[in-house]
């Protein structure tokens, strides 16, 4: 059977923290991955492994996976934030992995300089 793996639309893909954000008045740029946005649904088409138990049970769904780019571009604090909605344990696990395995970002910059920065990606397994 052959699967398939989707980003959720492109004008969701990246939500920098409200923190980051809340002074409108400065100019911040927010972390990019390295080729942009097509090169990181590649990375991820290409690193998602769509778990052999879900496909077989045909789950599916839509993992938020939250986590931090740092000053030098490396992720950490990696985590799910599917608040209210049911979540098999296979998928997110997966979701996880493959964002923790992601080579550094270009970090977000704030006032002239790097700066940390939460961002959230949602991704979405369909077969």
């Amino acid at each position: 059977m052959k699967t398939q793996f989707f980003l959720r639309s492109l004008a969701i893909v990246f939500l920098c923290s409200a923190t980051f954000l809340a002074n409108a008045q400065q100019a911040a740029s927010t972390p990019e991955y390295a080729g942009g946005l097509e090169a990181l649904m590649n990375y991820m088409v290409s690193n998602i492994k769509y778990p052999e138990a879900a496909q077989k049970e045909k789950a599916e769904g839509i993992i938020y996976v939250k986590f931090v780019v740092g000053k030098d571009g490396s992720i950490s604090n990696v985590h799910t934030v599917n608040e209210g909605t049911p979540l098999r344990s296979d998928l997110a696990l997966e979701a996880v992995r493959v964002v923790k395995g992601m080579p550094k970002w270009k970090p977000a910059q704030k006032d002239g300089k790097t700066a940390s920065c939460e961002m959230t990606l949602p991704v979405k397994f369909k077969l």
